[in-house]
């Protein structure tokens, strides 16, 4: 079935070193483009997560953020390292000069930047308990842009079922229209007193059949119909393809209106392009 892009996840994860906060944001988008960012004790982590990304998500826009937020009182107050305190002092007010209203500094946020951990980070362990997390996470979303997907998927079989009854109209419509023409021919010649000439009358005839037949049309707009549905139904990303196929959808129903031979086929073109369009919203956010 296919995928929506877009969804969102965010969790925390309880590690012997913090809490490790996720949160995960999918976006559409025609291309794919992933956003990474990570807290400086993770960012060794990062090509592992991006493979992990990867091969979750194939189309859209991806923002990743994790950062591990430590316990209370997991700083070792007796040993601070002030002159680290004093640098970042420094670099603050060097930053702040740069803002018309800053913020004072906050002590306690310079003791836990600054401060000695008592329990020192293991990467190797954290790493287990990461991925592990961000694998969960990442499953989740998946699922959830499936459920979204199979929403989608429903509103646009909806149009295309309407799409299939416009089109069936149309063929209906066609001989009705042709001797409706017909008879309006033979009623002009009447009306001039001029008798009708069979051979005359055959050559007007057949000049209007051919310019009005749409016949190859409304074959093409069953057959991408029935593309469509192929598509829907497939488990791959299909949102590329769908988008290239009512481009195709669209120039029959512009080439249908601009063949009409009757007023009734003009409206039916014109609600046709209104479906198409309303189904190409749709796959705007299809993976």
């Amino acid at each position: 079935m296919i995928s929506s892009m877009t969804s969102f996840f965010f969790g925390e994860c309880k590690t012997e070193y913090g809490n490790l906060v996720l949160e995960i944001k999918t976006l559409n988008s025609r291309y794919f483009e992933i956003q990474l960012k990570l807290s400086e004790e993770l960012k060794t982590l990062e090509p592992k997560i991006r493979d992990q990304i990867l091969k979750s998500i194939n189309r859209g826009k991806a923002e990743y953020k994790i950062y591990l937020k430590t316990f209370e009182g997991d700083l070792d107050t007796k040993n601070l390292d002030f002159k680290e305190i004093k640098n970042l002092i420094k670099t603050s007010e060097k930053v702040s000069s740069f803002i018309d209203t800053p913020q004072s500094i906050n002590p306690l946020e310079l003791i836990r930047f600054a401060g000695v951990k008592k329990n020192k980070l293991d990467v190797k362990k954290i790493e287990k308990a990461l991925l592990k997390y961000s694998a969960q996470a990442l499953d989740k979303l998946v699922e959830d842009r499936k459920r979204e997907g199979s929403k989608i998927r429903k509103i646009i079989i909806a149009k295309l079922n309407l799409i299939e009854k416009l089109v069936l109209k149309v063929k209906k419509i066609m001989p009705l229209a042709i001797k409706s023409h017909q008879d309006k021919i033979k009623a002009k010649f009447n009306a001039a007193l001029i008798d009708v000439d069979q051979d005359r009358l055959k050559q007007e005839f057949l000049f209007f059949v051919q310019k009005g037949d749409v016949e190859e049309e409304l074959d093409r707009l069953v057959a991408h119909t029935s593309e469509l549905r192929r598509l829907l139904n497939k488990s791959e990303p299909v949102g590329k393809k769908i988008d290239f196929l009512m481009q195709e959808f669209n120039r029959e129903a512009n080439t249908l209106g601009s063949k009409s031979i009757s007023i009734n086929i003009s409206k039916i073109s014109v609600d046709l392009k209104v479906l198409i369009d309303q189904i190409r919203e749709q796959i705007q956010n299809i993976e």
